[in-house]
């Protein structure tokens, strides 16, 4: 059952999420949410890909926490779930938004925990993870509240990439592989020919 959430969490599965929000948001043509998505998903993706360059290169992290850089399953799942949760159930009724969003919090905090159970982290590389997820989320959400209701026109193209995400489910994206390369690159520790 853990390696199963945890499957949800991987890149294969959450990068198609969150182009659905892009597309529906293109959609839309909401484009200063779009911009504000991409934006706030990119400064989060970036804060969790530098803490794993820092301490994958050059050994930097916090051991008395068993901290080595924020979770990236953690945070993709808690920055997108929520959103992707809201967008779905506002757009087929009215007023049903918020119970998405506490359906897509509840779904990145099983993946969290899953995280934790199969030891592919410390709590605190979940913790931190899941928090800056629920804040790249919550931001989002509150410029998206602004906007009334989602069409119906972008459910059905969200559904579309969810159907295709859920295709790519149990595949494990390379992002990790790629990560510690370039970290290794990065600090000089690549293999020759790198």
């Amino acid at each position: 059952m853990w390696h199963t959430l945890t499957n949800f969490g991987d890149s294969a599965v959450m990068i198609p999420a969150a182009l659905a929000i892009g597309l529906w948001l293109a959609l839309r043509r909401a484009w200063s949410q779009f911009l504000a998505w991409w934006l706030l998903l990119g400064a989060g993706s970036l804060l969790v890909l530098s803490s794993k360059l820092a301490f994958i290169g050059w050994g930097i992290g916090i051991p008395v926490i068993r901290f080595t850089g924020f979770s990236g399953h953690a945070f993709m799942s808690a920055s997108t779930l929520p959103v992707l949760g809201y967008l779905l159930l506002e757009g087929y009724r009215s007023g049903l938004g918020r119970a998405g969003v506490l359906l897509g919090m509840g779904a990145a905090l099983a993946v969290a925990v899953s995280r934790v159970v199969v030891g592919a982290h410390s709590p605190s590389e979940v913790i931190s993870g899941c928090a800056l997820g629920l804040w790249v989320a919550v931001l989002f959400l509150r410029m998206q509240g602004k906007t009334g209701r989602p069409q119906q026109t972008g459910l059905i193209i969200a559904v579309c990439l969810l159907v295709a995400a859920g295709a790519l489910f149990g595949l494990r994206a390379p992002s990790q592989d790629f990560i510690t390369q370039l970290a290794l690159y990065l600090s000089g520790h690549a293999p020759a020919g790198w």
